[in-house]
């Protein structure tokens, strides 16, 4: 059985249109990375995207300016992703499985998102170039059906146009949530 790609890929770095086949996530999946903004991260940091992130050892992600993901690797899907493979293209915590990016207002639009240090450490590194380093952070989101509460320290660095997230260490923290699932 042939697998049918769509016509058009939405690159998740500029959100312009391109002939679908990006590099990242699912192949039906409607995001991708262009082709032109690959070229561009390979000369800004010297090596292809792809090959950039999978030779990290930590759990990583690499957003654009939108908070928007445009690359990850193993160790974060291995770490954060309970099924395989997510798509890029979505937002920081709807792929780090976060409660809070179910809700109406999605990942960095609702009251519980101004607190969050994954969301302040990337925009302060976006706003400043500056390196954010271990960075304490929770996250509450589903894992087999109940509520746990992940305690991670995050980094994050910029990487030309883009952010690096890395997850320095994380644990999970099983609480009795009243309405688990």
């Amino acid at each position: 059985q042939e697998l049918t790609l769509p016509a058009k890929t939405l690159c998740s770095n500029c959100m312009r249109e391109f002939q679908a086949g990006g590099i990242f996530g699912d192949p039906n999946s409607p995001f991708g990375v262009c082709p032109e903004c690959e070229e561009i991260f390979e000369h800004q940091q010297g090596q292809d995207l792809k090959k950039y992130v999978d030779n990290l050892m930590l759990p990583t992600l690499v957003v654009n300016q939108g908070l928007r993901v445009i690359a990850f690797n193993g160790s974060f899907l291995k770490a954060f992703c309970e099924w395989s493979p997510k798509p890029i293209g979505l937002l920081t915590g709807e792929l780090l499985g976060c409660l809070n990016a179910l809700l109406a207002e999605r990942c960095g639009g609702s009251s519980a998102c101004l607190d969050c240090a994954i969301h302040r450490s990337a925009l302060e590194t976006l706003n400043t170039g500056k390196l954010q380093k271990n960075i304490r952070a929770q996250l509450t989101r589903l894992e087999g059906g109940r509520k746990v509460r992940r305690e991670l320290l995050v980094s994050t660095d910029k990487l030309g146009d883009l952010i690096k997230i890395t997850v320095d260490s994380f644990y999970t923290v099983l609480e009795p949530f009243s309405d688990d699932i």
